[in-house]
């Protein structure tokens, strides 16, 4: 859960640097100085455990105690202690304190360990309170050199996942996880009680191996004590705001001047209970957090003494529109900071988006409910383009809604909406043509649209029409200012890898009515495909925001999808993987981009196998598995997540299998994610018929930017050594450089299961110093061919995890051994890992270690 915690803080004990864990209650710390511990002790150190307590802070050598050291201590006192336990760190070996909670720990301990600690110079990992209640209750916190701080944030989506899974003893579903994660904060503690609460109070079912939950709600009576555990120690003033914030929900700071004391909401936001968000208009919002704490204060037994609250507190917060923040032309580095900004303050601008978009869900629902007219049915199933969709209500929607005397406009953009929901609900394709039909011969006006809109839902859910060219043509709108024609041919023409036909017909229309939402989607995903891959980041980035600004939960999570392509693509994975859990965290959306959502959970999935949790439930797997194989968009179509996710005991059946899946998707006309589909599978294997068939697809497009990559996938697929050397000396950095790093470091594995020691060996050294040029980033993903490499010993797995930090002679004078010795291992070890450099062979020996190999 915390592995790249754990790794960081064993490094920095390597060089010997004193480590200070800082997170709030239930953050973890006490686990991430447990794997730490446990690290040590694989690594050869000798670790003192000492842990505080709040109830024995005030008794002399409590912490202590427990080596079993005090005994001189009642003679001399600490500094008694303090000499016996020097002895022992002076010993030679390495040798480590640790301490839990060390902000209560009891004043003679922390002497004991200050003084040792100053004599001896060994290593000291402490974990401390963010925000301590009483910041004056130990009289030692450490601010030794050199000396480092780790903090640890609140669990991101996907992390929630993978800890969901591990207690509950299975994955659960999207909208599971998102629950869980928006009540926790993702707090580990709270997602864990959560999770077990629910299950013990029957509100989760296990269906098909996964968990699901039964109703809208999570909250019972087990949770009661969590809460209060959460409380302790709030005066009742606090108390007050608490349930104030509660009632009344998420407000802009300066509303809530009348009815709570600014010097309250500071204290309440250092307990963490309180959650300050800027929005993207630059308004303050404040919000109670984690919102498990509202549901608390919610609860009927809780309310009913304090009816009142709700109204008073409504009467006398001022409603103010946030202020409107200028747009201006923003920089890729201004949008990449904001995007960090929001992922640094964890779920609480997620939860504020949720819960407005939940009151906009009831406000429009309620509109339509007292005039169930065509146009207010309008206006609430835009919401559902994007919004999680209630069935009975969208039945009831198109059951009840009143056609008489409605625009013509709105009446097309319902039968446009139930049509989809017809499709999407898994209903008969024929239904949805048939409402289409109707609706065209009812207004002739927009019979154009209607035609269209089926030729979008027939390419997109079965193929691309043979007649497409001759159709589009033929079809002339009268409502040009409804861009439903332009919008529609641009998805399409990407579908068929045409991003400049694209652009062109979306530059051809006099506005975008009706297609407003969807134009920035294919806009954006035009530039993408186009080859502007910064401009497509920034006016990604740009529309994502504006999505949020406006609640337009479709458009953030269209614009959320092209962004992570297009970051990706730019090397910005960290930052796509903001994004992606932004999207995640809101549960599964509606409509079209629900299959943007599942795309993104496979790139996520994929992405998280080639970490150290390989062997855990990946985010893949939540992705729905009752849709087509073949998609139109990248990852829209399940086949290429199950290709490479499975097993192959022979990479040539890899080969076969894909080829026959790039020709499926261009016998359905999908050329745009056969060629990304392509591009991905020849970096996990240049088999003879995925390269043959990538330069053929290429080639028939018009496509020549991946000409490097193609070289270099040719020559490893010939074993041409000479050849491979000369194209990675005079390689230039280009899109592809991720690809030919998972490339290089799929082949050296390749050799190595298949012990060809010798190929591995030649490989090593070609590729060595291509990644001096270009160091890796992160552990790439492979081929699972079920094969192992062989393993390291115990003496090459401590000498691999020094070698990133420190140098031979070092490492041979702190282990006892000769220079010779050292290289040596470190040789063995990189021939058997199929690491080409030191630092590539530590983080091989330190991932290997969190996963318990």
């Amino acid at each position: 859960m915390f592995e790249e915690e754990v790794r960081r803080a064993l490094d920095y004990v390597a060089r010997g640097v004193n480590v200070r864990i800082v997170g709030g209650p239930g953050s973890g710390k006490s686990t991430v100085l447990q794997s730490i511990a446990a690290g040590l002790e694989k690594a050869g150190f000798t670790v003192y455990s000492i842990s505080g307590s709040r109830f024995l802070n005030e008794t002399p050598f409590a912490g202590i105690g427990s080596l079993g050291l005090e005994g001189r201590g009642q003679e001399n006192g600490p500094l008694g202690v303090a000499n016996v336990f020097a002895e022992q760190l002076a010993q030679r070996g390495a040798r480590a304190i640790v301490v839990d909670d060390i902000e209560e720990l009891d004043k003679e301990s922390a002497a004991v360990i200050d003084i040792v600690q100053r004599r001896t110079e060994r290593p000291l990992v402490v974990t401390m309170d963010d925000h301590p209640l009483d910041p004056g209750a130990s009289v030692f916190t450490p601010a030794r050199w050199p000396e480092t701080t780790i903090r640890l944030s609140p669990l991101h989506y996907d992390q929630v996942n993978k800890l969901l899974a591990q207690t509950l003893g299975s994955p659960p579903d999207v909208d599971l996880t998102t629950a869980v994660l928006m009540k926790s904060g993702g707090n580990p503690r709270l997602v864990v009680r959560i999770a077990q609460s629910a299950e013990l109070s029957k509100q989760l079912i296990l269906h098909d191996g996964q968990w699901s939950m039964g109703g809208h709600t999570l909250w019972n009576e087990y949770l009661q004590s969590t809460v209060q555990e959460l409380l302790h120690g709030l005066s009742a003033d606090e108390r007050t705001a608490l349930h104030t914030l509660s009632v009344v929900g998420a407000r802009t700071l300066g509303s809530l001047k009348p009815v709570v004391e600014v010097d309250i909401l500071d204290r309440l936001e250092m307990r963490g209970l309180v959650a300050l968000t800027e929005d993207s208009a630059g308004a303050m919002w404040v919000s109670v957090s984690p919102h498990i704490v509202v549901d608390h204060f919610r609860d009927h037994h809780v309310r009913s003494s304090r009816r009142v609250l709700a109204d008073r507190s409504n009467r006398e917060i001022a409603t103010h529109d946030p202020p409107v923040k200028r747009s201006s032309p923003e920089l890729l580095a201004e949008l990449i900071g904001d995007l960090r900004s929001e992922a640094r303050g964890g779920t609480a601008a997620t939860q504020h988006f949720q819960e407005q978009l939940r009151e906009l869900e009831e406000s429009q629902f309620s509109v339509w409910e007292s005039e169930k007219t065509m146009a207010s049915a309008a206006a609430f199933l835009k919401f559902y383009w994007g919004g999680p969709i209630d069935p009975s209500r969208i039945e009831q929607v198109f059951s009840e809604t009143q056609a008489v005397g409605a625009d013509s406009g709105d009446h097309f953009f319902f039968a446009m909406t139930r049509a989809l929901w017809a499709i999407v609900s898994g209903g008969e394709a024929s239904v949805a043509k048939g409402i289409l039909q109707a609706i065209g011969q009812a207004h002739p006006d927009w019979e154009a649209e209607a035609q269209a809109f089926a030729l979008y839902l027939e390419a997109s859910f079965d193929r691309m029409p043979s007649n497409l060219d001759e159709t589009l043509d033929r079809l002339r709108s009268r409502h040009h200012e409804s861009g439903v024609l332009p919008v529609i041919r641009g998805i399409l023409e990407l579908y068929r890898f045409d991003a400049q036909a694209a652009l062109r017909a979306l530059d051809s229309a006099d506005g975008f009515g009706l297609a407003a939402g969807m134009e920035p989607f294919v806009r954006g995903l035009a530039l993408h495909i186009a080859g502007h891959g910064e401009e497509a980041v920034i006016f990604s980035l740009s529309q994502r925001a504006a999505a949020r600004r406006r609640l337009d939960q479709f458009g953030f999570v269209a614009s959320s999808y092209v962004a992570v392509l297009a970051m990706t693509q730019q090397g910005l994975s960290k930052e796509a993987d903001c994004v992606m859990t932004s999207v995640f965290a809101l549960g599964r959306p509606g409509f079209l981009v629900s299959f943007l959502h599942d795309a993104m959970l496979r790139i996520a999935g994929l992405r998280a196998l080639a970490g150290p949790g390989k062997n855990a439930a990946s985010l893949g797997i939540q992705a729905r598995k009752d849709v087509a194989d073949i998609g139109p968009l990248p990852g829209t179509g399940k086949a290429v997540y199950e290709l490479v996710t499975r097993k192959y005991a022979d990479p040539a059946d890899f080969d076969e299998k894909a080829a026959d899946l790039l020709e499926q998707q261009l016998d359905r006309g999908y050329i745009t994610e056969a060629v990304y589909a392509s591009l991905f599978m020849l970096s996990l294997y240049p088999g003879h018929k995925i390269l043959e068939t990538t330069q053929r697809l290429l080639q028939e497009n018009g496509v020549s930017t991946h000409a490097q990559f193609l070289a270099i996938a040719g020559a490893i697929r010939d074993r041409d050594h000479q050849l491979l050397k000369i194209l990675l000396d005079q390689y230039e950095a280009d899109s592809d450089l991720p690809a030919i790093t998972r490339l290089l470091k799929g082949v050296v594995k390749g050799h190595l299961l298949k012990r060809h020691r010798g190929l591995a060996k030649t490989f090593h050294q070609i590729i060595s110093t291509f990644e001096n040029r270009f160091p890796p980033q992160g552990v790439q993903l492979t081929l699972d061919t079920g094969g192992h490499s062989q393993g390291l010993t115990p003496r090459e797995r401590e000498i691999a995890i020094l070698a990133g930090s420190q140098r031979t002679p070092e490492i041979a004078a702190l282990l006892g051994i000769s220079p010779r010795t050292v290289e040596n291992h470190i040789s063995r070890a990189l021939a058997k890992t199929g690491t080409t450099t030191r630092q590539s062979l530590h983080e091989h020996a330190r991932n290997s270690q969190t996963d318990g190999g």
